[in-house]
């Protein structure tokens, strides 16, 4: 796949088909927009890109709007679709700084090859979301490259000229009556075609093909030449089911994972094996929720004095307790500040953003999250003296320090504060 036409678009942005000169949306082409507009449409059920966009109106146009999920998106036809978070509500946030920040917060993601992403090779905000993502594959298969390709015995069976292994004797009649001086036979050869091997060279050979980066792609093609004895995957899905990391082979680990997300996809657009379109998305929530548990983490005791640990997920109660034998409607809060056994502060993260001078509109804060904490409050802090809460948004122009307490019944105190994103502190 090559991309022959990049666009930026922000997340809740809107799509459209030709062109246009109204800022509010961005110009696809009609090959593009159809594309798109078909993995939605009621008669495509087996695709999963409704979590990501929504067929709507702009403007008496038919459009389609971007969800809240960021990352790259590549059509049949070449175009690259990059969708960057709305950090803050004005409007002067530049691409390369929004785009820098996206990828800091993807570093703390968890489960995401980000965590053991080269520093260095992401500082150039400038590069588009694509390149980023497969500079780090790179770097990381030239890494591996230096300490070795690992090779494993592969059993083959062959007519060979010499006898090795095991005798194939009903092969050997059948074959060979009139060939005394060949043998049919089966045997363990050291080979580098192995599924990790293959798995590499596959993924090298996709980005050769959507990269437009000269250095990219350069190393790419230096690599493929090093995997030039290694035949590419055709089925991914077994080959990574066949995969087994020994202790020798540990340094493969995140290289793999990069495969795993280039070949695979991630988000909503699981790619099943189809690899005429590159589709890397995540959930704006999950990567805003795992940054602020990152950041926290560091400082908990600053925020909730000595002893305070911060809980990630946890699952100790749910909303009926019992039902033909069991609990159902599990509560799982984001962030739980625990001191020892004793649960401290129940937080939840929100992506959002709110304004805190719409006192009329309840600040844009969704009573069903004001009903979660209800709930979260009463279930893992019913027997505690101080029964805090907390909702966390990010921090914007018009939302830069907290709102002032909500008071719920039986003493339970409801903060909502904002999380700058910049210092990854919270604003107490």
């Amino acid at each position: 796949m090559i991309t022959k036409y990049r666009v930026c678009i922000r997340e809740h942005g809107f799509l459209i088909e030709g062109q246009s000169s109204d800022e509010g949306a961005v110009s696809l082409s009609k090959t593009a927009f159809a594309y798109l507009r078909g993995l939605i449409q009621d008669e495509q059920p087996s695709s999963d890109f409704s979590p990501f966009l929504k067929l709507t109106t702009y403007k008496r146009q038919t459009a389609l709007k971007v969800q809240n999920y960021v990352g790259v998106l590549q059509t049949p036809c070449g175009t690259l679709i990059e969708v960057l978070p709305k950090l803050h509500s004005y409007e002067d946030e530049t691409e390369d700084k929004t785009r820098h920040q996206l990828i800091k917060m993807l570093r703390s993601l968890r489960n995401s090859p980000f965590k053991q992403a080269d520093k260095a090779s992401i500082r150039d905000a400038k590069m588009p979301l694509l390149e980023v993502y497969i500079s780090q594959f790179l770097a990381l298969t030239n890494r591996l490259v230096k300490r070795g390709i690992r090779s494993d015995y592969i059993r083959q069976q062959k007519n060979a000229q010499f006898l090795k292994g095991r005798l194939l004797v009903s092969q050997q009649i059948r074959k060979n009556a009139m060939h005394p001086e060949r043998f049919a036979i089966a045997c363990d050869e050291y080979q580098v075609n192995r599924p990790a091997n293959r798995l590499i060279r596959l993924t090298l050979e996709i980005v050769k093909r959507a990269s437009q980066s000269t250095s990219n792609q350069r190393l790419a093609r230096e690599l493929s030449f090093v995997f030039e004895e290694v035949p590419a995957s055709t089925d991914t899905r077994t080959d990574f089911q066949k995969v087994k990391l020994s202790r020798g082979m540990s340094y493969y680990h995140d290289v793999l994972s990069w495969c795993q997300l280039l070949l695979n996809g991630q988000g909503p657009t699981a790619s099943s094996g189809n690899f005429n379109t590159l589709s890397l998305l995540y959930p704006m929530e999950r990567i805003f929720e795992d940054y602020v548990a990152h950041c926290l983490r560091k400082n908990i005791e600053d925020v909730f004095d000595e002893g305070a640990v911060l809980k990630t997920q946890s699952s100790k109660h749910s909303l009926v307790e019992h039902h033909a034998g069991s609990k159902i409607f599990n509560l799982r809060p984001d962030l739980m500040v625990m001191r020892g056994n004793d649960s401290v502060c129940v937080m939840d993260t929100k992506w959002k953003l709110i304004d805190s001078s719409d006192r009329r509109n309840k600040y844009g804060i969704s009573q069903a999250d004001m009903y979660q904490l209800y709930a979260y409050g009463h279930k893992y802090l019913k027997d505690n003296e101080h029964k805090k809460l907390m909702l966390i948004y990010p921090k914007t122009d018009k939302f830069q320090a907290p709102l002032l307490p909500f008071q719920y019944e039986d003493g339970f105190e409801l903060s909502v504060v904002p999380f700058d994103l910049d210092s990854g502190t919270l604003i107490l």
